[in-house]
């Protein structure tokens, strides 16, 4: 396997779109930080759980400006389960103290004006219960799943931007993956040098240095390539190949290269001489 030309080239074409990957992820950070992409998808995910309209407003508002969820004064970026729980049992008590009973929480429950949330709190009361530590898990239990499809909305919204920086990406450098895997194919030279570059890539990770490769890195094998190896006509749907490739993520190409190398380095153990035998 040690030179198969089809492993070689499926080699460079995965380090190829690992490099690509992490450019794309850094400037993905870089652009959601710079929009605020976080925060900005935790308030939304906030506003539709907790108000309809105009109900819930009120609630929504103090929630936001409790020192427990907004310590720093701007918008915050992520809520605990426990953040949220102490702050909105503050707010429906108006103490900080936690609540004598049950029975007193669902009053005040009960008398705070209509609004989602308050539908959910009340669904989450059981009959005959005292102990607050029981609702209280139950109500972080409630906000945890209600996050988790916060996060798949923000998880969207990254994927949309790194689609859009993949093709910036990939139109920009011209990073045809046909051209690409064509240059591979036909210059043993080429095939031959980034395959190296792989396997060093690989060692160095197998030797604990990182989980993912820094940038630094990858880029001297993404000047390897060269465009225009193959005809012309390939550029557009080379470069969509790479730019829906780049989507997948940097850390599932470098698990890729990690197997891939690793199975080029396999192949029938040596037959040992006699002089070694004896």
């Amino acid at each position: 396997m040690l030179n198969n030309p089809i492993l070689q080239t499926a080699i460079g074409l995965v380090f190829v779109f690992l490099g690509f990957s992490l450019i794309t992820t850094a400037l993905q950070e870089a652009i959601a930080s710079f929009l605020r992409l976080r925060a900005v998808t935790l308030r939304s995910g906030l506003q539709q759980m907790l108000t309809q309209g105009e109900q819930g407003i009120q609630f929504y508002n103090k929630l936001m400006a409790h020192p427990v969820i907004k310590p720093a004064g701007s918008l915050p970026s992520y809520i605990s389960a426990r953040q949220f729980s102490t702050a909105a049992v503050h707010i429906i008590t108006g103490s900080a103290s936690v609540p004598a009973s049950v029975a007193s929480l669902r009053i005040a429950v009960l008398n705070l004006p209509d609004s989602p949330f308050k539908t959910t709190l009340v669904s989450l009361f059981r009959e005959g219960e005292n102990e607050f530590d029981s609702f209280e898990k139950r109500l972080q239990g409630w906000f945890d799943e209600s996050m988790d499809r916060v996060s798949g909305v923000y998880k969207r919204w990254s994927q949309y931007i790194s689609l859009a920086i993949g093709l910036v990406l990939a139109f920009l450098f011209q990073a045809d993956a046909v051209a690409i895997a064509h240059s591979l194919w036909t210059e043993p030279y080429l095939r031959d040098e980034i395959v190296r570059k792989a396997g060093d890539l690989a060692k160095s990770s197998a030797s604990g240095a990182s989980s993912l490769p820094d940038i630094d890195t990858v880029a001297p094998g993404l000047i390897l390539f060269h465009p225009g190896a193959a005809p012309h006509w390939t550029i557009v749907p080379g470069c969509l190949i790479t730019a829906f490739a780049i989507t997948l993520g940097a850390p599932f190409w470098f698990d890729l290269l990690q197997q891939f190398v690793s199975l080029r380095g396999t192949g029938p153990v040596p037959v040992r001489s006699t002089t070694n035998a004896s």
